[in-house]
């Protein structure tokens, strides 16, 4: 990946990720319930790590390399933009929420990671899971990916049509993945990822 489509990653990450993932995810929970709203805030915030496997770093943590500080013009406005989104959370699902934003050193995948305590809905993409053989297709331009624990929505950018091979090296244009830790629920919102990358992270916040 060349230096400028890098920054143009990182730069992306507080329009394209906040704005895409963050309401992807609100619609795959179950609502709120007021009632239990009290009880389910008294066992705290969610504290997500400053680092996730694969070397992605918050961003709004301390000491970040310079890579990644030339990027970020304004990381006050990052900062308050995340609060912003894990009390937006909060308030719609009654429940402690969190939301953070990390990249790779080398800005080469960045992903949102957000947290809520409230068990896992159904999970659906936004569009029908046909096999891609009744298309005469190889791979679909996005696919929903049975990943173990967790569930990916993978979006590719281009079906590959039947008859041609899949490049297994190139990473997916974004994904959307999600785990349940019983009544807490990871979501990863990811570009220059890979599924396995995706799901790696996933087990590192549920076994924290």
């Amino acid at each position: 990946m060349s230096a400028s489509s890098r920054s143009t990653l990182v730069a992306a990450v507080v329009g394209l990720l906040l704005l895409g993932g963050l309401v992807v995810f609100a619609t795959s929970l179950p609502d709120g319930d007021a009632a239990s709203s009290e009880q389910d805030a008294a066992a705290g915030p969610i504290d997500l790590p400053d680092e996730l496997p694969g070397g992605l770093l918050a961003l709004d943590g301390d000491d970040l390399p310079e890579e990644l500080t030339a990027q970020l013009t304004d990381l006050d406005q990052l900062q308050g933009q995340e609060d912003s989104a894990g009390a937006r959370l909060t308030e719609v699902f009654g429940v402690p929420s969190a939301f953070r934003i990390y990249a790779a050193v080398d800005q080469s995948s960045v992903a949102q990671v957000t947290a809520v305590d409230k068990a896992p809905g159904v999970f659906l993409p936004d569009f029908p899971p046909i096999d891609p053989e009744l298309i005469e297709l190889t791979r679909p331009a996005v696919e929903l990916v049975d990943a173990g624990d967790a569930l990916c929505v993978v979006t590719w950018g281009q079906a590959v049509p039947a008859g041609q091979e899949v490049d297994e090296t190139a990473p997916p244009q974004s994904l959307r993945c999600q785990q349940g830790a019983g009544e807490r629920t990871y979501e990863i919102f990811g570009q220059g990822m890979t599924v396995d990358a995706a799901v790696e992270a996933l087990d590192a916040l549920v076994s924290a």
